[in-house]
């Protein structure tokens, strides 16, 4: 079996770690109330916020010195690798400096992946390409191209945002726990 994993928001916390930022930099360095749609996957849909704010937030306010792991994320993907899985990373962090530090954070927590795939704004072709079985995402927009596809996805949830509701191909997850539940009984069943 083969499982796509996304990265920000699915193994490090940086979604939730930069939405409280964003709202620290909206509210105090802004001085304003810049929300357009809370239930946006990124900052940059959720906030008014010209391309200079948006630059400005990312250079003062994104530091990947405080990102952690997903609580559980370690110990369920260590898992899946011992059930025989082949886990594909498919994300859309992109830049260089962005691509070495998941590379060195994943090598210092010990995490070890089958293949990654960086750059991936667009991963239905990449996960058709792979013939992945299930993807793992927090992001809606991109849980519903999966789903026009065929791919089922496992929705990263955060609270606040966007629910898939009557998707025979997304099911919502709120935890690792919850992830390896629904791959175990899927390989079990």
């Amino acid at each position: 079996m083969k499982i796509g994993i996304d990265l920000d928001g699915v193994v490090f916390n940086t979604e939730a770690l930069w939405m409280t930022y964003a709202e620290l930099y909206d509210t105090l360095y802004l001085k304003r109330n810049s929300i357009i749609e809370k239930g946006e996957p990124r900052v940059q849909e959720i906030y008014d916020w010209n391309q200079e704010e948006v630059v400005n937030f990312f250079n003062e306010y994104v530091y990947f010195d405080n990102i952690d792991l997903m609580p559980g994320a370690k110990e369920v993907i260590k898992l899946l690798k011992d059930d025989g899985l082949e886990l594909i990373v498919i994300t859309a962090r992109g830049k260089t400096n962005q691509q070495e530090w998941a590379l060195n954070k994943l090598e210092k927590e010990g995490i070890k992946f089958d293949k990654y795939y960086f750059g991936q704004r667009e991963k239905v072709d990449i996960c058709k390409k792979e013939k992945i079985d299930i993807m793992i995402d927090d992001n809606y927009h991109i849980c519903k191209k999966m789903s026009a596809n065929g791919i089922k996805t496992l929705y990263f949830h955060s609270l606040g945002r966007r629910h898939i509701n009557n998707d025979k191909n997304v099911y919502e997850v709120y935890n690792w726990g919850e992830i390896y539940r629904f791959i175990y009984n899927i390989k079990h069943n």
